[in-house]
C-alpha cells in the first residue's frame, strides 16, 4: 500500500521523493509571491487614501536658479486711454464755512471782551496843594491818576495800592497808610489820557496806626508830601510850615 512517506510504483523511491519536494517548493514559491502581491497592493492603497501626505521634493541643487542678468527686461506697453464712466459722480466741494463744534475752546490769542486792569507802568500820578502853611493848618491835596496807555483800562483805587505821606528828612510825620479808610475805594474805567481825580486832606498833625493822632505837633520847617501809586512813579511837592 502506497503512502506519502512510502511511495509504491515502478520507479525508484528517490524519484518519487524528488517529485514531492519540487511540488512542495512550487507551492511555497506561489504562497510567497501571493503574500508579496497582497502587501504591495495594500501599501499602494494607503498612499492614495492619504492625500495630505507631503510629496517628495527634489533637492534644491537639481533646480537651476536664474540670475538677474539672464532675466529679460519687459518692454513697457502703453496703457489704453481710460475713458471715464458715464455713471461716475463728480465730487461736490462745499463753499459753506466750517461750523465750530460746541466744545471748541476760544483761541488763547483772542482779545478780551472789555477793558482790563490798568498796567501801573502806563499810569501817571499828579499831586497839588498849598506849599506854604502855618503849623496845625490843614492842607487839602488834589490828586489824580492818569491812564497814559493806548487802550482803555480799569483802575481800582484802594488804600492798599495808594499812599500819601509827609516826611521831614527821615521823620515820618503823617501817612494815609495809618488809616485804612483814609483813601476812599474807587473803581473807574479810564480812556487813554483820562484821569481819576480825588482830594486828600492832611490835618497838620502827626498820625499813627488805627487812625489815631499823636500829641506832637509839627513845627516850622520844610516838609515833603509824596503821592505813591504801587508800581507807578511817585510824585512829590515841598511844603513849608512858617510861624
Amino acid at each position: 500500500m502506497s503512502s506519502v512517506l512510502h511511495p509504491v510504483g515502478p520507479e525508484p523511491s528517490p524519484t518519487y521523493w524528488t517529485r514531492r519536494i519540487l511540488v512542495i517548493a512550487a507551492v511555497v514559491v506561489v504562497l510567497v509571491v501571493l503574500i508579496a502581491f497582497i502587501k504591495s497592493v495594500s501599501g499602494t492603497s494607503t498612499v492614495q487614501a492619504n492625500p495630505s501626505a507631503p510629496a517628495s521634493v527634489p533637492p534644491a541643487a537639481s533646480t537651476p536658479t536664474p540670475t538677474p542678468s539672464s532675466s529679460p527686461t519687459p518692454t513697457p506697453t502703453p496703457s489704453a486711454a481710460v475713458t471715464p464712466s458715464a455713471s461716475a459722480t463728480p465730487a461736490v466741494t462745499s463753499s459753506a464755512p466750517a461750523t465750530p463744534s460746541a466744545g471748541a475752546k476760544p483761541s488763547a490769542s483772542a482779545k478780551p471782551a472789555g477793558p482790563v486792569a490798568c498796567d501801573a507802568a502806563d499810569l501817571r500820578t499828579t499831586l497839588r496843594g498849598k506849599q506854604s502853611l502855618k503849623p496845625k493848618q490843614p492842607d487839602r491835596f488834589a490828586l489824580s491818576v492818569i491812564n497814559g496807555g493806548a487802550q482803555p483800562c480799569v483802575l481800582a483805587l484802594t488804600g492798599s495800592v495808594f499812599e500819601l505821606k509827609i516826611y521831614s528828612g527821615t521823620d515820618r510825620i503823617w501817612s494815609t497808610a495809618d488809616c485804612s479808610t483814609a483813601v476812599k475805594k474807587q473803581t473807574k474805567t479810564l480812556a487813554p489820557q483820562q484821569a481819576l481825580e480825588w482830594t486828600q486832606t492832611w490835618d497838620g498833625r502827626r498820625s499813627k496806626s488805627d487812625c489815631r493822632q499823636r500829641p506832637e505837633v509839627p513845627q516850622t520847617g520844610t516838609y515833603f508830601a509824596t503821592a505813591q501809586l504801587k508800581g507807578a512813579k511817585p510824585v512829590q511837592i515841598r511844603v513849608v510850615l512858617r510861624g
